[in-house]
């Protein structure tokens, strides 16, 4: 059984983090956001043969990350999605969609204490709501 191994790391940290996993040949595998209390975590993950690595941190909203694009391309389009649903800009993504890459029916629908999410949602009166 592969057992996934988490690490958590500060915003610093990003970047030389990155660069290692690259340099010792893993693979980039996918990155995501996820709203955890008042802040947003950001999980990038990487791939070698069975191992699975994750690299873990926490931002608050509205903080810029490090493009991981610059250093793994195939990663710009979870950067442009990390920003559009979470608030979160990558810094010096190769392929910037400037927030167009989705309609989403209120800005930034998944960033903790986004008062338009929160109104959007308040409005549904306890149906599911789609932020799309």
């Amino acid at each position: 059984m592969i057992t996934p191994v988490f690490i958590n790391i500060t915003l610093d940290q990003f970047t030389k983090e990155v660069e290692g996993y690259k340099e010792r040949g893993w693979r980039f595998a996918n990155l995501c956001g996820s709203t955890v209390g008042d802040k947003v975590e950001i999980l990038c993950s990487f791939a070698q043969e069975q191992e699975i690595e994750n690299l873990s941190m926490l931002v608050e909203k509205g903080e810029q990350v490090p493009a991981v694009s610059t250093i793994y391309p195939s990663s710009f389009l979870y950067e442009n999605e990390i920003f559009e649903l979470f608030g979160v800009k990558f810094e010096g993504t190769i392929l910037d969609y400037n927030g167009s890459l989705y309609v989403t029916s209120v800005p930034t629908p998944m960033n903790p204490g986004s008062l338009e999410a929160e109104e959007f949602l308040a409005s549904s009166d306890g149906e599911e709501a789609s932020c799309g």
